[in-house]
């Protein structure tokens, strides 16, 4: 990444790819509302990033953007070069600058972080649970909804089908408009196509995903048959993502995913939770790209991110998007 006075901040496509950024290899200045400095306690580093504009944070699901990091226990040692930064790329791109000093240390010890809920947890149509290994089982329910979409639009198709060829067999009268038996036909094919689909689903879908500690893979698997599998290699941390906003004076967490980063800069999706879930009095529910931290743990889906990255060794993001 490069930028020089006066022009937009330019940057190479892996760059762009890592922080969700547009891939034609510029950000203009009117994009970006400042540029930020801060230290985080959480993993005792200071972090330089850039606060989009709200057009640009929609695009890429986050206002925050970092840009550079300066692990730094001490939050003294790279402080000055830091804050140098910072300030040159404020001056180059002609916005804001914004330095976020750290709070003094106190000398008190950290108190543990609280434990994990204990498994299983409860995730929608999933359940997080330890057997052999750790692993997301899908409910029954799942394969129960799918069998009566089938019955139902079974029936549809006969009714459709029946209606039609009995209009046009002059068995029936004839409609207005008189194209109704054929559209009642094309209905029908388009419900068979959706019959297709969902046995398709139903036979192809993973209903358990395997996360196996030792050899450091995530695999699909439906029943006994395995579909997917990520090796070590593939992947480099794990998110978790939950749209939150407000219900009257309450904090709640509509809708949530857990999912894997991979090395490509692509998602793999693993579970999805539309139930809501009440947060913290007083959360907030603007746009947050955040390490979580076992202590930050308000939802069941935040436990399994924390579960699913402690067994590979991996860091756990928290993606808050505000509704």
């Amino acid at each position: 990444m490069e930028v020089l006075p006066g022009e937009p901040l330019h940057y190479r496509p892996a760059f762009a790819q890592k922080r969700r950024l547009p891939d034609t290899g510029k950000l203009p200045g009117d994009q970006i509302q400042r540029v930020v400095l801060g230290w985080s306690q959480q993993d005792e580093t200071w972090h330089l990033g850039l606060l989009l504009e709200p057009a640009m944070a929609e695009l890429r699901g986050s206002r925050w953007c970092e840009m550079a990091r300066w692990p730094d226990p001490d939050t003294n040692v790279f402080s000055e070069t830091a804050d140098q930064a910072g300030r040159s790329l404020a001056s180059a791109l002609g916005r804001p600058y914004n330095f976020i000093a750290p709070e003094p240390k106190t000398e008190t010890a950290a108190a543990p972080p609280p434990p994990l809920p204990v498994l299983p947890l409860e995730l929608d149509q999933w359940t997080l649970e330890k057997a052999d290994q750790l692993q997301l089982r899908r409910s029954p329910r799942w394969a129960r909804a799918h069998l009566l979409r089938l019955v139902w639009y079974g029936l549809l198709v006969v009714v459709y089908v029946i209606l039609s060829l009995l209009t046009l067999q002059g068995k029936i009268a004839l409609p207005k408009p008189e194209f109704l038996p054929y559209l009642g036909l094309a209905v029908a094919v388009l419900l068979v196509g959706a019959i297709v689909y969902t046995l398709f689903q139903l036979g192809t879908v993973p209903n358990r995903i395997q996360i196996d500690a030792a050899a450091r893979t995530i695999s699909g698997w439906r029943g006994d048959s395995q579909k997917w599998q990520l090796a070590p290699e593939d992947y480099q941390s794990i998110y978790v993502s939950q749209v939150v906003g407000k219900k009257g004076k309450k904090s709640l967490a509509q809708y949530g995913e857990l999912n894997v980063l991979l090395v490509s800069g692509k998602f793999r999706h693993l579970v999805s939770v539309g139930e809501e879930k009440e947060l913290r009095p007083g959360e907030a529910n603007d746009d947050l790209l955040i390490e979580l931290a076992q202590e930050a743990v308000q939802t069941d889906l935040q436990a399994a991110g924390l579960y699913v990255a402690q067994a590979l060794g991996l860091i756990c993001w928290y993606d808050r998007r505000s509704r």
